[in-house]
């Protein structure tokens, strides 16, 4: 029984020298093992080329609206139907509109023939320069009262501001509408692009992209050639960036809004090189910045000098200096110091 006791005790020392070996604790000095994250570089290969999902989109869209307030009384288009510039698409019940101008026209033709008859008796000087005046500006401001009538009359009509075809319609006859509001949207399918999200490696190196080509399952041989409409700076909560391609317009008429393309984004060269690494693992060593590289024969880290390419971008920077092929630590690099002695936290949450 005794000595089943002391087997039993030995075990457990066994056990927690074990488990001491790796023991995470700001006294590493003091012989403990710190535990730590380690990391692989992403080398930017030279001459990278990848290849991106996209999605056709029109190049515009614009939303046709009526200047003036009214009822509907006629739509003349429908969903899918293609339009060209200047062309009716709904007009507005006008009744109360040819009133208003009938009116100021009846007074405009009054006022007309007095002025023929003030203009005798000023040539005559038969009236005084004031009551002259007056009544020229009367005379001027119903001529303009007249005209805003007459276009109020014509915003009666909804003429097509592009050519296209009816992607939407938002109304429908005898609804009372305010000027302004959007009646039919029209989407310009003449000209199209292609939106993809692209990683950030290729955002840091988006001044070295000389070309892009895209890929439509309708057109499987046919190499598109892409031109860059926009690039947004800043990455969406998928930390990818959003970029907008032009595709020629011979190439147009076989796609449609909606459909998916392959895009294929070219570097040139880096000379330089480069590795993408967390953000977090570098830190500053008398006004130079550096990460922990771990050697594995001895498990000790080792300090190494890098330059980043760029400013961060998010969570990852490029730096040069690294082959790519290092392991390097990614977390508390603050607390850690040369030739360190370290054990490895393996936790695929932490990867690249």
């Amino acid at each position: 029984m005794r000595n089943r006791h002391q087997l039993s005790l030995l075990l457990l020392a066994a056990a927690l020298a074990t488990l001491g070996g790796c023991t995470s604790s700001n006294g590493s000095k003091a012989g403990k093992t710190r535990s730590v994250v380690l990391v692989s570089p992403t080398p930017l290969a030279d001459n990278s080329a990848g290849e991106y999902s996209g999605t056709v989109e029109e190049g515009k869209s614009v939303n046709a609206a009526f200047m003036a307030d009214g009822r509907i009384a006629r739509i003349l288009v429908k969903e899918g139907d293609r339009v060209h510039k200047g062309q009716l698409l709904a007009l507005l019940d006008d009744s109360d509109y040819r009133i208003g101008v009938g009116q100021l026209r009846s007074q405009y033709k009054q006022m007309t023939e007095e002025k023929r008859r003030m203009d005798e008796m000023w040539a005559r000087h038969n009236i005084a320069p004031n009551d002259y005046e007056k009544f020229a500006a009367g005379y001027e401001q119903l001529g303009l009262q007249l005209q805003m009538a007459e276009n109020k009359l014509g915003y009666t009509r909804l003429l097509a501001p592009s050519g296209g075809f009816v992607a939407e319609k938002f109304m429908e006859p005898e609804e009372l509408v305010g000027a302004g509001t959007p009646v039919v949207r029209i989407t310009d399918d003449s000209r199209l692009l292609v939106s993809v999200d692209l990683p950030v490696s290729v955002f840091l190196n988006k001044d070295k992209i000389t070309r892009a080509l895209g890929v439509s399952p309708t057109l499987p041989d046919v190499e598109i050639p892409l031109s860059t409409e926009s690039f947004a700076p800043d990455a969406g909560n998928n930390m990818l960036y959003h970029m907008k391609l032009a595709i020629p317009a011979q190439h147009a008429k076989s796609l449609t809004p909606g459909m998916n393309l392959r895009v294929r984004i070219v570097m040139e060269s880096q000379s330089a090189g480069g590795c993408l690494i967390p953000a977090r693992a570098i830190f500053a060593d008398n006004g130079s910045s550096c990460v922990w590289v771990f050697n594995p024969a001895d498990s000790t880290i080792h300090r190494k000098t890098v330059s980043a390419q760029g400013v961060p971008s998010g969570k990852l920077i490029a730096v040069s200096g690294l082959e790519g092929t290092e392991r390097i630590v990614e977390t508390g690099v603050k607390q850690l110091y040369e030739g360190e002695k370290v054990c490895e936290v393996r936790n695929a949450d932490f990867g690249l």
